[in-house]
């Protein structure tokens, strides 16, 4: 592979990755296994290792993914939440634990052992002993105020128990246990209402609801794991962050007790067969328990994925992390991960099935998916009835056929797959009907149009396909696009079969449509609109390009066009970005970071087509603007920076500014960082950075030192 070819691959690649953060992270909404992701996530880290100096910052190996959605308030956390490592073997287990060992220097490790709950992440902040705040994951630096929705979980102590009158960060996860899951979807079946696909998306789901009443109706419960950012007196190890856990009044597991097999002084090597009698952990054994060689690990990982089914809510695999602190801070994180933990991640539970009709979508770039359409089987209390097929190769490739036997199942526990078609079916799925080929279509199911082959995939070549349409709407109305609230996919579907929407412009003429006299609508609908037509309007220019749904034109590379056409001018109307991209050479866009060949291609292409020329000249007309971003300068170039603690602004805004002076933004304090800016409740970090003595900042000295007064208005 030629290092253009790399380029262009991990361009691919990032901009997948970011795709499926979106739908999970951002969404609740997954569109491949956790599997899949992680296989598509270790491809990144393996190119980007091979070329060091084709990784960049905005890279997903670089920062948690996700973000604090725009209908929240936004706080920073002390110390970022970040995501584990995860494995899919033992082999992998292994491999980590020899990483610490090595790094350490010691075979004497304790490991701290406990199932991977499969939930939403929070960070519960209390002052003085009293619960204050509740904060989502977000991206790891800032996350939602979730504050209200967490309040109504019955288990949430709002104050600290004996007597306890300190300043505390803890986390954990927010569940709905299997049966309460069960109960809802029955209850929504009979209501004729959509199910939902699993529990962890339902507790998501449930907590993101802006009206807190809503959230109360739902069975939530909430288990503490882990400290945040605050340092605890006289708490040295996980084991004993959880037995004040119990002190204080949380929900949590059970402290783990040892066993005498367990005593770390009768370790004589971390790695040696048998150095543990593996039956220790044989029921009945806590979910929390040590870990003081490599075999406790292994029957801890397998006992586990033995009971799996019998435990009250979902798990996806074990987290198995170093107990000590003094350790953990020895060996600190990566860029969206600790050194010191890893997700030991099980294989998802499968069942026989049978495929009996195969459909056909269509997306919004032409792009026509089979789907399985299965006979309805239930795989890890959920009930399949349809598994994406991606594409006719593989339906090829797995020798698939309408009324053959396969096997499925939900890997993540989240998505429906086929995995294989079955040799031998059970002779009542046989009996059902004969099998039969699935052929590839020559014309779009939707329009007629003949089809085209492009890759591994057919796509309707016909812009104005009902369905190609219909899905580039959406998307252009979607919150990374033109983020216009209140215009959804069923209601973009109806304005669509009443002939309303021919173009993007057209989205901004419902205005004057009898949207109110509507079965289904209403005034209070209409006005919602038409809010949200208006507050849309004034959009960066990445989000612009983003929104246009340009195939292969993802957000972060949307961002990385916008900065380039910024650097010829600025400010900037949508007249004068039709006049930039013209002019804009292929050579020109292949140069900018993450761009290669074919999406240069594809993003030139795009802005040759007369009706999408026209559809921005409409749209300039109806009021689009750009907002004008700040542009880089080289004030602190070469230099570096840590941010700690929690400040009149977000961290994110602290961050960009000091990345458009030049700078660099690090997450760990070392004797090479030129300034550590500190702000309220700021822990760790700021006693590492005395006691090198760094050069340490307020938020105050910022705005003075570097005049920022401008930029950060209170």
């Amino acid at each position: 592979m030629t290092k253009k070819q790399a380029s262009q691959k991990l361009a691919e690649l990032r901009q997948k990755i970011q795709h499926h953060n979106k739908w999970y992270y951002d969404l609740d909404q997954p569109q491949i296994t956790d599997f899949e992701y992680d296989k598509l996530f270790k491809k990144l880290i393996d190119l980007e290792s091979k070329y060091p100096e084709l990784k960049s910052l905005d890279s997903p190996s670089q920062k948690v993914p996700g973000k604090a959605l725009p209908h929240f308030t936004k706080k920073a956390h002390t110390q970022a939440m970040l995501s584990l490592e995860n494995s899919y073997s033992v082999q992998d287990l292994r491999a980590f634990c020899e990483r610490l060992v090595k790094s350490l220097e010691t075979e004497k490790l304790s490991f701290f052992m406990e199932p991977k709950l499969d939930g939403m992440a929070v960070e519960l902040i209390y002052e003085e002993g009293f619960f204050k705040t509740a904060l989502s994951r977000g991206d790891g630096e800032i996350g939602e105020d979730i504050t209200a929705q967490v309040k109504t979980i019955k288990s949430l102590p709002l104050k600290l128990q004996n007597g306890q009158t300190q300043n505390l960060e803890v986390r954990g996860e927010i569940l709905i246990f299997k049966e309460d899951f069960k109960r809802i979807n029955e209850e929504q079946e009979k209501a004729k209402e959509k199910t939902f696909s699993n529990p962890r998306n339902l507790a998501a789901g449930s907590v993101r609801q802006l009206d807190p009443k809503i959230t109360a109706q739902r069975p939530l419960r909430l288990f503490i794991h882990s400290p945040g950012g605050l340092e605890i007196p006289s708490v040295e190890s996980q084991a004993d962050f959880i037995k004040k856990l119990h002190e204080w009044g949380f929900p949590a597991f059970s402290p783990p007790s040892l066993s005498p097999n367990l005593k770390h002084n009768a370790v004589t090597s971390f790695f040696e067969e048998g150095a543990d009698d593996p039956q220790v952990l044989k029921p009945p054994f806590g979910l929390l328990t040590m870990a003081h060689s490599f075999q406790d690990i292994v029957s801890y990982y397998n006992r586990m994925q033995e009971i799996k089914s019998q435990l009250p809510f979902e798990i996806d695999g074990i987290v198995l992390k170093l107990n000590s602190f003094l350790e953990q801070g020895k060996l600190g994180n990566i860029a969206r991960s600790p050194r010191w933990a890893m997700a030991g991640k099980f294989r998802p539970e499968q069942k026989i099935t049978q495929l009996e009709k195969v459909k056909l979508q269509v997306g919004r770039t032409g792009v026509i998916t089979p789907v399985a359409l299965l006979k309805p089987v239930s795989v890890g209390g959920v009930t399949l009835r349809q598994a994406s097929l991606h594409n006719f190769k593989e339906l090829e490739r797995k020798n698939i056929q309408e009324g053959v036997a396969v096997l499925v199942h939900r890997a993540g526990d989240v998505i429906p797959e086929v995995i294989k078609v079955v040799d031998k079916p059970s002779p009542a799925i046989k009996k059902l009907f004969e099998s039969k080929k699935v052929k590839a279509p020559k014309r779009c199911p939707v329009c007629a149009t003949p089809v085209k082959a492009q890759g591994d995939y057919l796509v309707c070549p016909n812009e104005d396909c009902p369905a190609v349409k219909l899905n580039k709407w959406i998307h252009f109305a979607s919150k990374k696009g033109m983020n216009i609230d209140f215009l959804g996919e069923k209601s973009l579907e109806k304005f669509a079969q009443w002939a309303w929407l021919k173009s993007y412009s057209d989205i901004y003429d419902l205005k004057d449509k009898p949207i109110q006299d509507k079965e289904g609508f209403g005034e209070k609908s209409y006005q919602l609109l038409v809010k949200s037509l208006e507050k849309s309007k004034k959009v960066s220019l990445k989000k612009f390009l983003f929104a246009l749904g340009i195939p292969l034109i993802g957000e972060e590379t949307a961002g990385k066009i916008s900065e380039k056409l910024y650097e010829k001018e600025s400010p900037l109307d949508l007249r004068q970005v039709l006049s930039l991209i013209k002019n804009l050479s292929l050579e020109e866009l292949e140069a900018i970071p993450d761009v290669g060949t074919l999406v240069a291609q594809s993003f030139k292409q795009a802005f040759e087509k007369p009706a999408l020329l026209e559809d921005i000249e409409a749209l300039a007309k109806r009021g689009i603007s750009l907002t004008t971003p700040q542009l880089k300068t080289g004030r602190l170039k070469n230099r570096s920076f840590v941010i700690t603690g929690t400040f009149p602004v977000s961290r994110s805004q602290l961050k960009a500014k000091i990345e458009q002076e030049g700078a660099k933004v690090l997450s760990q304090v070392s004797s090479k960082i030129d300034f550590v800016i500190v702000g309220e409740k700021a822990g760790s970090k700021k006693q590492k950075a005395l006691d090198l003595n760094l050069t340490l900042l307020t938020y105050e000295d910022c705005l003075n030192r570097f005049g920022w007064n401008q930029d950060f208005k209170s």
